[in-house]
């Protein structure tokens, strides 16, 4: 059992250094909940790219997302937002060229909700606290090039109404497939 252990700490001479990714998926948000109230918004499509440094089993990363979920309600009206995300990633070694990963995330989200009639907008154009974790499985399919898809718990947090000033809860479920090209 011992020697396992030690074998998948063993990872294949691999190039470390620069990297640059980008991605395209499902951005799947919770209800918006402002005081015990909630109403729903759209899945959209998420985007993110990134600049990131390898170091063989370990990447951090410098993020920028984007997504824009409209409301359910009847109308025209949209929340969006921007992530800045400083992103850690562990990449599990499997002594093959699929590799699951695990990542945790720190930055801001800068969050804009359109105004429409009936839906309350507590914020309008503010920038939050914001952390996100995730996992998911990349596949070298050349010496410099990763595809990979995964999954990514985003949330901004500190959000508060300004009419009354309570609590505002939000969060996304980004569904994420994209390439990673070392430099």
């Amino acid at each position: 059992m011992a020697l396992l252990f030690a074998g998948l700490a063993i990872k294949p001479a691999m190039a470390a250094g620069p990297y640059i990714s980008a991605a395209a998926g499902m951005g799947i948000p919770g209800n918006i909940v402002e005081t015990g109230d909630a109403w729903g918004v759209d899945n959209s499509l998420a985007l993110n790219g990134a600049a990131g440094y390898d170091f063989n089993g370990a990447r951090v990363e410098a993020a920028i997302g984007y997504q824009k979920n409209d409301y359910e309600t009847a109308g025209t009206g949209a929340i969006s937002m921007w992530s800045f995300m400083a992103n850690a990633f562990y990449d599990l070694n499997t002594g093959s060229d699929i590799q699951p990963y695990i990542m945790a995330g720190l930055g801001a989200a800068h969050i804009k909700a359109d105004d429409e009639p009936g839906i309350p907008t507590p914020w309008l154009d503010e920038t939050y606290f914001a952390w996100q974790l995730g996992a998911g499985i990349g596949c070298k399919v050349s010496k410099t090039v990763t595809i990979d898809a995964g999954y990514r718990y985003l949330r901004p947090e500190g959000i508060r109404c300004t009419s009354d000033n309570s609590d505002v809860q939000w969060e996304s479920h980004n569904i994420m497939a994209g390439v990673r090209v070392s430099l």
